[in-house]
């Protein structure tokens, strides 16, 4: 059930990165390969990708290459995509933030840094009030753990919130305690499920028949 929670939450991620898998052509059971990749997305530089912008690619797409066979499947290319649905991809999003915003290399984030004009958050109240709410121990700067707190936690949030909304289910739903639901209990309140576990859809054909 937090499989199926977490997968409605992120039903459009799956969309746009099968629509990007396509894209490339690939034939059944071909995996992609970062020079595949890098002659769409790099070909000649018509997005005005950075070539920091480009070692950051190659070394995500290869700590996303789980078997090390040089090449991704469509699972990894969907966390080399979309890093910050996956806990064990956190240190790579983070490490790559600093390296846009950390000007200076001294491993923490100024205000200075935390509004620059290319990276940063613009200037202003909201940008005042942001970084000093998350400037916890109060010493003018963003500290890397810090960093990763304004970085992931919509993230994070997202995840307590399905996390949350499986136990109200199974708190209502699950009355012999066995930590499933048979299709009885379901059916005693479809509503709940759909109120708590499923996500909008801009498709009104949009169907489920999970349950």
């Amino acid at each position: 059930m937090r499989s199926f929670t977490a997968g409605e939450r992120t039903a459009d991620l799956h969309r746009d990165s099968e629509t990007q898998w396509k894209s490339y052509r690939l034939s059944p059971g071909e995996t992609l390969t970062f020079e595949q990749y890098e002659r769409k997305v790099y070909h000649e530089n018509k997005y005005g990708h950075s070539s920091r912008r480009k070692e950051q690619d190659s070394r995500r797409f290869h700590v996303c290459d789980e078997n090390q066979d040089g090449g991704l499947d469509k699972d990894e290319f969907m966390t080399f995509l979309y890093s910050e649905e996956y806990p064990h991809m956190h240190d790579i999003v983070i490490l790559e933030t600093m390296e846009d915003m950390d000007k200076d290399g001294d491993g923490v984030l100024s205000y200075l840094e935390f509004t620059d004009e290319e990276e940063g958050m613009e200037e202003g109240r909201q940008a005042e009030t942001t970084f000093k709410k998350l400037d916890k121990d109060g010493d003018g700067q963003l500290s890397r753990v810090e960093v990763k707190h304004w970085v992931l936690q919509p993230n994070l949030e997202a995840s307590q919130d399905d996390e949350d909304s499986v136990i109200i289910v199974m708190d209502k739903l699950d009355t012999d305690k066995d930590e499933k639901l048979s299709r009885s209990e379901v059916d005693a309140d479809p509503q709940l499920i759909e109120d708590q576990l499923m996500y909008e859809e801009d498709d009104d054909d949009y169907a489920h028949d999970e349950f």
